[in-house]
Parts: structure tokens; sequence; C-alpha cells
């Protein structure tokens, strides 16, 4: 008996000191006042922004989705307003109810499209962006579930609907490939009603995704057909939550938003361990991130909204750049690695 109380004692210790170092990582000031980390804010007139993406590598420009005015917000890539999509409540062309999530693809043309999660009218909208910043509807594809998330690959495009739902598709023939129900698979171990925040690897299409109303945070990594090929979970998971995520093509890794905390960080998916890096925190002035995108420019591109903070599309430094003189040797990637792990692990 007395060898269980030293053992529950040491468990207990050791998780204080995981969470004590945690809250030392995720508070500590950066004193650098030299090399800012936040480069640009936008806080003018914008509100409840859910989802931002960027455009051709040519353009640049950057789309925010405003949940509450039901409307799509363009701007250059220095967050001049170049046009605006909507702004009107309804199941019309142009209009939008409680649009969640955009992300871009590109034709055989090389034009740049764009997706919208039109959750409320459960359908995905198709638009072109034109030269001009003009939206040009193309087509409607309709879910029978809301739609709450989207993402794209070079080859495909996916949406993520309530109640566990993946449906795949072909941008070139624009055809579905797969409806996968997660409840009927052997990845989720009890009943999803939400939708389920993921994002695609460009090359090969792959699914990563996480179920971020689960206490424990795991990723799950899917082919376009549905089929399972591994998870990943976060050790010391009652840390680090997965809001939304990205796959960062340039590092091939994915970056995770911890809206709950207010972090944002990496996980270099192939890698066995110590492969989590806290990129942004509340220190950083990030503060409750909904979504993010990187911009041809190699920045982070985050919105921020909740109903205690201030509504802001902001620009944070991430690759290295030539757009910032004396900044272009460093970026946002020196900050610290943290201790906490993932691994793979089979089911």
């Amino acid at each position: 008996k007395l060898n269980n109380n030293d053992t529950l004692i040491e468990n207990l210790r050791q998780g204080l000191n995981q969470a004590f170092d945690f809250h030392d990582n995720i508070s500590a000031d950066d004193n650098d006042d030299r090399n800012p980390k936040l480069l640009a804010t936008y806080a003018s007139n914008i509100n409840w922004p859910r989802s931002v993406c960027c455009l051709s590598k040519s353009d640049g420009s950057l789309i925010v989705c405003e949940q509450d005015r039901c409307r799509l917000v363009l701007f250059t890539s220095q967050l001049m307003l170049r046009s605006t999509c909507g702004g009107k409540r309804g199941n019309n062309l142009y209009e939008f109810d409680s649009p969640w999530s955009i992300a871009s693809f590109f034709d055989k043309s090389s034009s740049s499209n764009i997706l919208v999660a039109d959750t409320n009218n459960r359908r995905v909208q198709h638009f072109l962006i034109e030269y001009n910043g003009k939206f040009l509807y193309k087509q409607t594809f309709i879910t029978k579930e809301k739609p709450f998330f989207v993402g794209t690959s070079n080859q495909h495009f996916a949406i993520s609907c309530e109640k566990g739902f993946i449906i795949t598709f072909l941008i070139k023939r624009k055809i579905e490939i797969a409806k996968i129900d997660l409840n009927k698979t052997s990845i989720i171990q009890s009943s999803i009603q939400n939708a389920l925040p993921f994002c695609m690897d460009p090359e090969n299409s792959f699914i990563f995704l996480s179920n971020s109303a689960s206490s424990i945070s795991i990723i799950h990594q899917l082919t376009i057909t549905g089929e399972y090929l591994r998870s990943i979970k976060l050790d010391h998971y009652p840390f680090l939550r997965i809001s939304y995520l990205i796959f960062d093509n340039y590092d091939q890794q994915l970056i995770i938003v911890d809206s709950f905390n207010s972090i944002i960080y990496s996980l270099e998916h192939d890698l066995d361990e110590d492969n989590v890096e806290l990129l942004l925190k509340r220190s950083d002035n990030l503060n409750s991130p909904q979504a993010l995108c990187v911009s041809n420019e190699g920045h982070l591109i985050v919105v921020e909204c909740s109903v205690t903070t201030q509504h802001t599309l902001k620009v944070f430094r991430y690759h290295p750049c030539s757009c910032h003189s004396r900044v272009a040797t460093s970026s946002v990637k020196t900050s610290e690695t943290t201790s906490v792990r993932s691994f793979v692990f089979p089911y």
C-alpha cells in the first residue's frame, strides 16, 4: 500500500510539473523588441471572421469569411480592402447563411477559385475570383448535413459536415469520390455529432482530421477514399487542443490552432518525438485565434474573434521573408520547442 501511495504521489508530482512547465512556456514574454513577431493588424469593420485563405502565388490576395455578416472580404497581401461578396443573409446566389470556412484551389487555367462552406444553407458554393477582384459564381454542391469545413489539395477537395461526415471530390471533374461516415469506422471511439476540422496534403491528398470536441488530442490520417492510415496522439494531451489545422507544404508539417489556450503550434507528423513546437502564444499578441493560412510571402495569416476580444486579421512572421528588411533573416520558427511530444500509434 505504501508503494502504491508513493507511485500516486510521484505521478501527481510529474503531472503538476508538466502543467507548470506548460504554463511557463505559453506565458513567457518575448522581449526581443527588435524582431517582433506581429507584422500587421487589420481590425476595422471586421466581424466574427471564422476562416481565411490565400489565393494563387501570382496574386497573393487574402479572403476572410465573416460568419455574422454572411460575407467574404477580399484583401491584398498588404491588408488593403479590394472587394466583398455577400453581406445579406439568404439562400440565393451571392448570399450566405452563417458561412464557416473557405479554401482556395486552382483550375487548369491557373485561375483562383474558392469554396465556401455555406453552413446553414447546407451547401458549398464555388466562386472564381476575377483579376479585378470580382467574385464570379460557378456552381453549388448540396450537402444533406451542414458543412463546416472545406479543404483542398492539388487534385481533390473535401467537405467536413456535421455528424462526422467527410465528402471527397475530384477537382478536375467536380465529381464525388467518397462519402466517409466516421461513425461507422473504428477511428472514433464515441458517436460524433459535430463536424471535424481537417486539412489536406497538397501533393498526395492525405486527409488529417481531429475531433476538436474530444478531451484527448488525436489527429487521424486517411486517404482520399477514407482508408485509415494511422493516428497521431499528442502526449500530455490535457494541455494542447486542436481547433483548426492546415498543412504547410513548405516545411511538410501541420500547423495547428488551439483557440482555447490562444496558441498556434506546429507538428512534424513524420517524426516520432520532440516534434511539437510552439509558434505563437498570447504574449505574442495572439488572442482567440480561429483559423490561419500561410501567405505567399511566408507569413502566418490569422483571424481572431470571441465575445470578449477584438475581432481582427493579423499577419505574423513565420518563414524568413524578403519583404521586411532587417527581419528577413529571422522568423517565428525561433520559438521554443516544448516538452510536449507526439507519437504514431496503431489502432
